[in-house]
């Protein structure tokens, strides 16, 4: 029977395999309960009662269960502070999974309920922010400015900064991130890039110009032709023009953006309506313009008496520059339920459906504008004066031909 002590040998390792199995499941069941990682039911069986490890298990879910309520706790405490927060905050933990996401950052990616728990890699949809993410890992905290395409929706750009968070509340190696939407700001400051090079452009020329024929009439008049002087001279009366619209345009906007109120009188649109078609009544002929007037809001419109002066003023010029063609201009104002709208109707050459979204912006011209020699100004004036009094300014295709800019003026409260 030399075969037993072999066969008893190999029973001792296959027990001693087995009991060394079922210890290492064990303390991995313990080490995950006891990192609230774990889900998994509670060990049982023989080598557990012959251990007496029950009790001790018992304690360790214990424990593992009041650490996890601590946990929750903590997390819907830091849940219920981020919720009124205007900027997006984000908790990440260990696994890149989505432990925290307010409001405003489920609105900001698109997130839902179900998608706490999940990846954030396919949430966000940014390799920057994955990047952020593991910078603030390696460096305790870290910020970046991220271009954040939200396809179909429209992209956006959000300064975001991230920190370690509180392993209590989610776990060691946390990480929360603040992103503010900086969309607005980025468009402002290629605005104002744009507002100092067409500045910078729109000043030079006719100072250029001015400069050019004054030192030309002042070194050659004993031998110019009187037609020659005459013809300087009116290029020096037309750029002074041209400068001079621009600078008032600049003023007026500088005052309208400065201006924190208005003194709304009932009647004042119409009043600027007929003053200012009446001021512009040569011009139109000399145009070949026939200028109509349809004013049907009952109250004649309460506005700013100066400021619908402007406003009347700017559309009318607006049209009478770029509205090639024109042989009508309307203008007319009714009531709505929120106000009154006042309409300035011209049937001249339009404009493409390219520049019409952007007709209001500061210094935008279309190519028509540009050869005209328009400061593109005058609309972004109209719209400021609507938005003053709390209101808006549109423009819209006509058919067959011809644009209509609406100005649409709240009631007074």
């Amino acid at each position: 029977m030399s075969w037993l002590p072999w066969l008893l040998m190999l029973a001792l390792v296959v027990a001693a395999v087995w009991c060394f199995a079922e210890i290492s499941g064990h303390v991995r069941w313990a080490r995950r309960a006891l990192l609230a990682d774990g889900g998994a039911p509670r060990p049982q069986g023989w080598l557990v009662r012959k251990l007496r490890l029950e009790e001790l298990f018992v304690a360790i879910e214990r424990r593992a269960a009041n650490e996890g309520e601590i946990r929750a706790a903590a997390a819907r405490r830091i849940e219920a502070l981020l919720a009124p927060l205007t900027d997006a905050v984000l908790v990440v933990d260990a696994q890149d999974r989505l432990r925290l996401a307010n409001p405003a950052a489920a609105a900001l990616f698109g997130l839902s309920e179900k998608d706490g728990g999940g990846s954030i890699v396919p949430l966000v949809r940014s390799a920057d922010f994955i990047e952020l993410v593991r910078r603030v890992r390696a460096e305790g905290g870290a910020r970046s400015m991220i271009l954040l395409n939200r396809a179909p929706l429209s992209d956006v750009w959000i300064q975001a900064a991230g920190a370690r968070t509180d392993p209590d509340a989610f776990g060691e190696d946390a990480a929360i991130f603040v992103l503010a939407d900086v969309t607005a700001l980025k468009r402002l400051q290629a605005m104002e890039r744009d507002f100092v090079t067409n500045v910078s452009h729109d000043l030079r020329t006719p100072v250029t110009i001015l400069r050019g024929y004054a030192e030309t009439l002042a070194e050659d008049q004993a031998t110019m032709t009187p037609e020659d002087r005459a013809r300087f001279t009116q290029k020096i009366v037309s750029s002074v023009g041209r400068l001079q619209g621009l600078v008032e345009g600049l003023l007026a906007l500088a005052s309208l953006e400065s201006s924190q109120d208005v003194r709304r009188e009932p009647g004042a649109l119409h009043i600027a309506a007929r003053e200012v078609a009446e001021e512009f009544s040569a011009r139109c002929k000399a145009a070949g313009v026939k200028l109509e007037l349809q004013l049907e809001a009952a109250d004649g419109g309460a506005a700013d008496p100066v400021q619908a002066r402007r406003l009347v003023q700017n559309l009318i010029d607006n049209a009478l520059a770029h509205a090639a063609g024109m042989s009508r201009l309307l203008i007319s104002t009714r009531d709505t339920l929120s106000g009154v709208e006042l309409s300035v109707e011209d049937d001249g050459a339009g404009v493409t459906p390219a520049d019409l979204p952007r007709l209001f912006d500061r210094f935008y011209r279309t190519d028509k504008s540009r050869r005209a020699g328009g400061s593109g100004l005058g609309l972004s004036i109209v719209r400021q004066v609507a938005e003053l009094h709390g209101g808006s300014a549109t423009a819209e295709p006509v058919r067959p031909k011809g644009l209509r800019i609406t100005v649409t003026l709240p009631a007074v409260g």
